[in-house]
């Protein structure tokens, strides 16, 4: 998750929050099926942890596709 931004907006208003993601990684180790399972109650939350699991992929080839699911927290310190 060292990919993971922080929206701007988001820091400006002190929002915070976890979402849970769901997602499979195919045979080659591109991502499908994307989708927020849980959000956070805030939409660029949201947005910001789907677009840092588009962006990291590829992720190491499973020997079948596997399907994620990980949470992601937003957390101001």
């Amino acid at each position: 998750m060292s990919h993971l931004t922080y929206p701007q907006l988001a820091r400006r208003r002190g929002w915070s929050g976890r979402v849970v993601l769901a997602f499979v990684v195919a045979e080659d180790g591109s991502v499908r099926s994307i989708h927020v399972k849980e959000g956070s109650g805030h939409t660029l939350l949201d947005n910001s942890a789907v677009e840092t699991v588009k962006g990291v992929a590829p992720f190491p080839k499973p020997p079948v596709a596997a399907e994620i699911i990980m949470p992601v927290v937003f957390r101001l310190e």
